[in-house]
Parts: structure tokens; sequence; C-alpha cells
């Protein structure tokens, strides 16, 4: 019994973990998602190839200016061993130096005109978003390292409304196309490193006056090998971009761009999970149980990356047509291809944790070296043959390589179950919904997938679903596991069922048929007096309008229908909703000056309607 405790804990740590973290990256990914149709629709295709490429120059740059040095951060600052005072003064003074050298390189680079192709005039601005990203990754990853995960998760939240505010103010309302882009990114990194600043107190971790060297040296030895590392991952995610731009231009590297938005879905999720991993397989690296530990958590894993692929697999068109723009659909051809590698991707990061997590960074080196030669050769011979196909197909063929070879390397530092059968059927299964999404746009065999597409993700979903469901009954909170055990799995597959004959209807109808739905939501919530309903009701007739019409139809349709809560109900959080939606849709309309002017007549009307409650605040605080 006493050997079972501790087991349980660490699973039960890793769940915790895990919903943490995905509370911290629920807000963001969700604006993500919404921020697409925002790119899509006031980006062309050019500007979005182009910042597509300006992101990967920073992504590239940032292992080299910070030597990687976050990584060793939460390697040394989560081991007891050493002293977290002295792993973060160290990571500050690593990160720092590397961007003194990049200040000195980029402006020498930028007037001699070698990369003007690619910085296309962005590179101070470049150089700002690599000193904010760099700063809050070290910063970032050693408040996890100090295990307030929690404050790792409110930082993401915070992070995520000043992108949003960013996004509105810099893209819709001041129309800076990339460089509106770039700014509402810095802006919310800027304020992420103060917040974690002082909501964490770091400067008691940091002492400049004496730096350890030996554990400088040690923190070197094992970053240092993952730069060329990650270089070599960046090439394999990156390289697609720069060969596609080089061979079929910077509108077709957009298409491509908007490609991988369905597919990072499933990357999405996996991250949020990826992140408690990544704490666990370190903490847990020295545990009795711990081959045991790594077979169940990669079984779990293995599910629910199936279940999600198939999942994508089956709505990546009405989802394309929803989501991206009009210039943007074609990217539904080679999303199905991504979707089914970002599986593969998310295996060689849960082995990569193996080689953090035993030291063993130089044989992450040595594997991932196959994966960027293996993808720039495929390139170079599929993308001028196949066009966009190409890059699909080099990022699958790489994908698998690598996570071959690590399955098969990294088992000899810790032998887990890879549970073969499973692997071998399930994407015998994904393989064949993603030719038949393929076939349809090339032959347009609408009815072949109608029809076998929900059939095929029913099969992934059985086969993998018992997995997750003993798995929640184990790890969910015993109120919840009880619920979902008096529904039962017949129960919950039956409305999975359910669930893709709607899609299909949803799709049928191109979303129309969500205003019904919508409609009766905001009447039975008047009826039984449920504000959740009502404004799930409003809620969804603006997704739909959004994606069906654009975002001024959406913000309008929104605004007329929050006048019957405030009709209804007369209180001012209603009130308050309402105008909220009104500037929105004035800003949408008439731009930010418009908006602006509204509100400052708001504002002032609000102090003359509450003048004496504002008189009294001010007396108390005043006079206290």
């Amino acid at each position: 019994m006493s050997e079972a405790t501790p087991k349980q804990s660490s699973y039960k740590k890793l769940f915790s973990n895990t919903i943490i973290f995905a509370i911290g990256s629920f807000s963001s990914k969700i604006l993500v998602l919404l921020l697409v149709k925002v790119y899509t629709t006031y980006l062309s295709p050019q500007e979005m190839g182009v910042n597509d490429v300006i992101t990967q120059i920073a992504n590239w740059l940032q292992p080299i200016v910070t030597m990687t040095i976050s990584e060793a951060v939460i390697r040394f600052g989560l081991d007891k061993a050493y002293d977290k005072k002295k792993v973060f003064t160290l990571g500050n003074i690593v990160c720092l130096f590397g961007l003194a050298v990049l200040a000195v390189i980029l402006p020498i680079v930028t007037v001699s005109g070698i990369a003007d192709k690619y910085l296309s005039g962005y590179s101070f601005l470049l150089y700002v978003y690599i000193f904010m990203s760099s700063l809050k990754l070290v910063y970032s990853t050693f408040v996890r390292s100090i295990e307030k995960v929690k404050l790792f998760a409110v930082n993401g939240i915070l992070t995520t409304l000043f992108t949003l505010f960013g996004t509105i103010l810099f893209i819709c309302g001041f129309k800076m196309g990339n460089t509106g882009y770039l700014l509402s990114i810095i802006v919310s990194d800027f304020i992420s490193i103060i917040f974690l600043t002082f909501a964490a107190k770091l400067w008691r971790y940091i002492d400049f006056k004496k730096p350890d060297r030996e554990l400088l040296h040690t923190m070197l030895r094992y970053s240092v090998p993952l730069i060329p590392a990650q270089l070599l991952w960046l090439i394999t995610n990156s390289s697609d971009s720069f060969m596609t731009t080089h061979y079929l231009g910077s509108e077709a590297n957009g298409i491509l761009s908007a490609s991988y938005k369905i597919p990072n879905l499933v990357a999405t999720v996996y991250l949020m999970f990826g992140q408690a991993w990544n704490m666990s397989a370190i903490m847990e690296n020295d545990s009795d149980d711990r081959n045991e530990f790594y077979d169940n958590v990669f079984k779990l894993n293995q599910c629910l990356l199936y279940i999600m692929a198939a999942g994508c697999l089956l709505i990546v068109q009405p989802l394309t047509g929803i989501w991206l723009g009009d210039a943007f659909q074609d990217s539904v051809k080679y999303s199905p291809i991504l979707i089914y590698s970002s599986v593969f991707s998310c295996f060689t990061t849960f082995m990569g944790s193996i080689y953090l997590a035993s030291k063993q960074t130089k044989r992450s080196l040595v594997t991932s070296l196959f994966s960027g030669i293996i993808n720039v050769a495929l390139n170079i011979v599929l993308i001028p043959r196949i066009g966009l196909y190409g890059p699909a197909i080099s990022t699958v063929a790489s994908y698998v390589t690598v996570f071959i070879i690590r399955a098969y390397d990294s088992r000899k530092l810790v032998p887990f179950d890879l549970h073969i059968g499973k692997i071998i059927v399930n994407n015998i299964l994904l393989i064949a919904m993603v030719l038949i999404n393929v076939f349809q746009f090339i032959y347009g065999y609408k009815t072949l997938s109608l029809i076998a597409l929900p059939i095929l993700f029913l099969i992934v979903f059985l086969l993998n679903f018992r997995t997750l469901w003993k798995a929640a009954e184990r790890l969910l909170p015993a109120g919840i596991a009880k619920k979902l055990h008096r529904l039962g799995a017949k129960r919950i597959t039956v409305l999975c069922i359910a669930l893709c004959v709607f899609a299909a209807i949803v799709y049928l109808t191109n979303g129309i048929i969500l205003y019904p739905i919508a409609a009766a939501a905001v009447i039975a919530g008047l009826l039984i007096n449920r504000k959740s309903a009502v404004y799930a009701g409003i809620s969804l007739v603006f997704l739909t309008s959004w994606g069906i019409f654009g975002i001024e139809t959406a913000v309008a349709a929104a605004s007329l229908c929050l006048l019957v809560p405030l009709v209804i109900y007369r209180r001012n959080t209603e009130l308050i909703v309402c105008t909220a939606a009104a500037d929105i849709l004035l800003f949408i309309i008439g731009g930010i000056y418009l908006a602006v002017f509204c509100l400052m007549i708001e504002l002032l009307a609000a102090i003359v309607i509450f003048r004496k409650q504002l008189y009294h605040a001010l007396e108390k605080i005043m006079f206290k």
C-alpha cells in the first residue's frame, strides 16, 4: 500500500498540473483560434507570408541568442541538489549576454542588405520581439521550476488579454499590418515580464555579484547541445516556409501558413499536457516505478492524440470554411496531411522529454539531425514538382523517421512499452481518413467523405476511449468521476455519434441550422430565468454570424440580441455588456476615433448619473 501511494500521487500531480496549464493556456489558445479570422481578414496572403517568415526568423535566432538556457533553468531549477537563486541568476546572465551580441550583429546584417528579402525592413522590431520573448521564456520557465504553476497559468491569461488588446488596437484600429502584429506580441510579453517579476518577487533570486562558474559550465554543457537540436527541429518546421517562399512566393507561403492552423489544434492541446509532463519526467526520473509510469502515460498520450487527430480530420473542411478567410480556403487541401504529421510531432516531443530528464541532450541533437536532413532534401525535390503538397509530405516523412529513431533509442534509457499494435491499427485508420480528405479535394468524392469519415472517426474513438475512460475515473475529482460513471461509456459513445451527425447537418446547411438552436437557447433561458442559457445563445449567434458573414455582421447581430436581456433584466450588468458591444461595433464600422469619442461621451454620462456614488467613494479614499 505504501508503494501505491507515491505512484498514484505522481499521476495526480501530472493531471493537476495539466489542468492548471490548460486553464492558463486555454484563454490564449482560444484567442489564437479567434485571431486567425482577424489575421486572414485584415492581412493579405502576401502579408501573412511575410509575417510567417519574420516569426520563423525570430524562432531560429532565439535558441542561438539564449543558448537554450531556459531548458537548463527548468532542469536544474527542479533539481533539489541545486540552488534556485544561482540557477536563475545564470539564466539571466546567459540570456542578456546573447541579446547584447545580437544587438551588435543585427544592425550589421541590416546595413549589408544580406537578408533584405526576409527581414523586409522589420529588423528593429525583430530585435525587440526577440528581446522580450527571450526574457519572458526564461522568467516563465523559472516560475515553473519553483513550482508556481498557478502563477504561470495566471500569467498566460494576462498575456492573452493584452495580446487581444494590442491586436484590436494595432491591426484592426490603426491598420498597421505586420507591424501591428509584432507590436501586439511585444507589448504583451513586456507586461508578462513585469507581472512575473513582481508577482513571484523574482529579484530575490538574482545575485550578479558572485555567479557560480562551475554551475554555469554544468548548465551550458546541458543546454548548448540543445541549440543545434532545436535548430534542426526548426529546420523541420521552418524550412517549409522559407523554401515555399523561395520556390512559390510569399502568397503560397501564406496559404501554407494557414494550412497549419487546424493541425496546430492537436499540438496546442498536447502542449498543455507536455508542459506538465516535462516537469513530471524530470521529477520522476529517479523513482522506482519510473518505467511503468512512462508506459501508462505514453499509452494515455497515444489514445488522446489519435482521437484528437481523427476529430480534426472529420471536421477539417467545414472548420476551414468557417474559421479562415476567403483568400485562404485552398489551405484545406493540405491541412489533412499536416494533421497527421502533428501526431508524430507530439510523439517525438514526448520521447525528447526522456533525453531532457536523463541529461542526455546530445542524443536529442543526433536524432534531430535526421529530421532536418530529410525535411530539406524532400522539400528540394517535391516543392518544385507538386507545389504545396511537397512541404506537407516532407513534414510527415521527417517526423515519422525521427519518431522511429527516438522510439528505439530512448527506450535504452527508459525501457517502457510502446504498444506497437495500437500504433499500427490507429495509423492505418488515420491514413485512410487523410486519403479520403485529399481525394475529396482532388476528385470531388464528397459523398464518400460524408459517409466514410464519421465511420472511421467512430472506430478510432471506440478503440481508444476505454483507456481515456479508465484514466478519467482514476484521476478526476471524486464528484466528477461519479457523475461520469453514472453516465456510462455507452451513453458517452452515443452522444459522440449524435455530435458527428449534428456536425454533418451543420456542414450541409452551411451553419444556418445554428440560428434556430441559438434562438431556442435564448427563449428557453428567458422562460426558466437562466441567464447562462440566454448568453450562450447570443454567443452562438455571434460565432455563427462571424463564420458565415464576417466580424461586422457578427458584432451587429450580437448587439441587437443583447437588447433582449437589457429590456428583460434592466440591470447594470446588461447595460455595461450591451454598451461595450455597441462600442465595438462603432469601432469596427467607424474606426478608432469614433469609438473613443463615443466612449468619452459614455464616461461623461456615467459620471453625471453616478455622481453621488463617485463622490462618496472618493471621500472614503481621501479622508479615511
